[in-house]
């Protein structure tokens, strides 16, 4: 347990680790690895002494993964691969590492407890916010940080993120954890931490995160007086976030938009439909391997006249999570893709013990995540590692009753 509660808080703030030293970076990854590796040993011993591990979510995964796999890999086996097999199964490795480590840790966190842990991750989350808004406040006054964008018309910060996303995710996490240890305990939820942290996401300015933000507070208001969300309220949230976000989506998605992550997601779909159904490859197009061994599709797309995607200056190459996805493993792989997001979800949903709110509430980090793929690199980035370890952690505590009713 105390391992396993390290290695969360690392991965939490692994984004703040890397600005120190990129090599910090890969700590994610070396997390997934490991817990892989530590995941086939227990489910070897397991089956050797005819103790089941392996249940129908896990058999599902796998065959959707191995399809997904097949798909991806399909150009380079009848085409001259652009990148070395190496950087091919990297490219595949950041697109299913959340599957990995899932899955994975499934395995390892059942019949841990997890207990102990919650004063001090309630600590521990109030510390980081009161803190973050200190240095705000501070900032006003004596300019510390270094303002990253404007949003709203006020500058945005990073808090030492090196950018905002990873930094509202850290605050989204922290908020789902507080809510989830009220549902735990059947204590009051905690409304004023839940005003400091929208607070904390409106000084990061990212419009999709607060939107996702606003509407869990909105739901949660309502908590205390359902006993089920009925439909039209999925509906009015969802016309919400689309309506607060649709600027946004305009400049992302609008045929106008020519900045490089809109530009990327148009030409995806230009190269699946030319390279269906298989998409162009591996390492070709939107991926970290594309923009270190620069991709001759940029040329034939006359994608490298525009600002961050030239062979110069490729910064915005790894912009567009979609636009990746789509390029380079085309329509059948974005199709098995959002079929292994779905099917982890539902086996999310099915490993949380308790009434809906507590399923909701667990299922909230990656339904994050999931909304905010289309303008974001959150899924195939390090802050998904911490995003699954904080759903693991809840699936684990929510099958043990708390020794505590109030910390």
């Amino acid at each position: 347990m105390v391992i396993y509660m390290i290695l969360f808080i690392v991965a939490l703030f692994s984004s703040l680790l890397e600005t120190i030293n990129p090599v910090l970076g890969y700590i994610n990854e070396i997390i997934v690895i490991g817990f892989a590796m530590v995941a086939l040993v227990k489910l070897f011993f397991l089956e050797k002494a005819e103790k089941k591990a392996m249940d129908g979510w896990i058999l599902l995964s796998l065959v959707l993964c191995s399809a997904f796999f097949l798909v991806a890999f399909m150009p380079n086996l009848f085409n001259e691969p652009h990148n070395t097999m190496a950087m091919q199964l990297y490219t595949f490795f950041g697109m299913t590492k959340f599957l990995i480590l899932f899955y994975s840790g499934r395995i390892l966190v059942k019949g841990l407890d997890f207990r102990a842990s919650i004063p001090w991750m309630k600590r521990l989350a109030w510390l980081f916010s009161i803190i973050c808004l200190l240095v705000y406040v501070l900032n006003i006054a004596v300019p510390l940080m270094q303002p990253f964008d404007i949003r709203f018309g006020m500058p945005t910060y990073a808090y030492g993120f090196g950018h905002p996303a990873p930094f509202s995710m850290i605050v989204i996490i922290f908020t789902v954890l507080m809510v989830f240890f009220s549902l735990l305990q059947k204590t009051r939820l905690p409304y004023l931490y839940l005003l400091l942290n929208l607070g904390l996401i409106f000084t990061a300015g990212r419009s999709t995160a607060i939107g996702i933000y606003l509407c869990l507070f909105l739901l949660l208001l309502f908590f205390p007086y359902i006993k089920r969300i009925p439909n039209y309220m999925y509906l009015l949230l969802g016309s919400f976030l689309a309506w607060f976000s649709w600027d946004r989506i305009i400049n992302q998605f609008g045929a106008e938009n020519t900045e490089a992550r809109g530009v990327l997601l148009r030409t995806s779909v230009e190269i699946a439909k030319d390279h269906a159904p298989f998409g162009a490859g591996l390492g070709m197009f939107g991926s970290h391997a594309s923009r270190l061994h620069y991709s001759p599709l940029y040329f034939d797309y006359q994608l490298s006249r525009v600002w961050g995607l030239s062979s110069i200056n490729p910064s915005f190459i790894t912009d567009s999570y979609w636009a990746m996805i789509i390029g380079e493993t085309g329509i059948l792989g974005s199709i098995f893709l959002i079929a292994l997001f779905i099917v982890t979800l539902i086996a999310i949903i099915r490993s949380t013990s308790g009434n809906f709110k507590m399923k909701l509430i667990v299922a909230f980090p990656f339904i994050y995540a999931l909304c905010t793929s289309p303008v974001d690199t959150l899924l195939v980035s390090g802050s998904i590692i911490s995003i699954i370890l904080a759903v693991l952690y809840m699936i684990a505590l929510s099958h043990t009753k708390p020794s505590e009713k109030r910390t």
